[in-house]
């Protein structure tokens, strides 16, 4: 059980530091809810539904009622598979079977894992997970840009300079952060995010006060 535990986490985390930032924001929303419907749920790689149900599992977002379109969702569907994130089978009445690649079998995530530092040999401080753990203690378990405390199963590393824009895995360039800051910073520079981010702080410190 510890060791199905540990795996689901280590995939978990692979999502948030690999997966995510090379997926749109809807991407990574309906690729992690048909992530928790089959590993998390069904304890198996595949799960059937249809696109009616995933558009009412996906619900309304914090700033409008609209609800995801079908055909959102079959565009959606469309860019993961083309990603190699999922793989969709056969369909029936009960709905479609979508076959889930867990992150590090993604191709994308693996070219990223396979280039990164290749060139310039610095250490690697963001899949080491030694030193993934010495950048949490140097932040105090703490994202650096909302402030709130993290735990050892929901903190990432975000890349201040993203991947995209040369950024690289050394501990100058990594920041300990939590999911939500992790997901709206994605592939962003800082200058970029910035005012989401801010947002994001906002919409949380208000819903606390409710």
């Amino acid at each position: 059980m510890d060791d199905i535990a540990e795996n689901l986490k280590g995939m978990i985390c692979d999502f948030a530091d690999h997966l995510m930032p090379e997926l749109t924001p809807y991407e990574s929303s309906l690729y992690f809810l048909l992530f928790r419907m089959s590993f998390l749920q069904n304890g198996s790689s595949r799960v059937r539904i249809g696109k009616k149900r995933v558009a009412g599992q996906l619900g309304t977002s914090s700033r409008s009622a609209a609800k995801i379109s079908f055909r959102q969702v079959t565009e959606v569907l469309k860019g993961l598979e083309g990603k190699g994130c999922i793989s969709v089978g056969d369909t029936d009445r009960e709905g479609t079977l979508y076959t889930i690649v867990t992150p590090r079998e993604i191709p994308l995530v693996k070219e990223r894992l396979a280039s990164s530092n290749a060139s310039d040999g610095e250490a690697d401080y963001f899949t080491d997970p030694g030193k993934r753990l010495e950048l949490f203690e140097r932040d105090n378990w703490e994202c650096r840009y909302c402030g709130e405390k993290t735990t050892r199963d929901n903190a990432t590393l975000d890349h201040y300079v993203p991947q995209s824009k040369g950024g690289s895995h050394s501990k100058e360039n990594l920041r300990t952060c939590c999911l939500l800051c992790n997901s709206i910073k994605s592939g962003k520079s800082y200058e970029e995010a910035a005012p989401f981010l801010l947002e994001a702080m906002r919409e949380r410190k208000r819903r606390m006060q409710e």
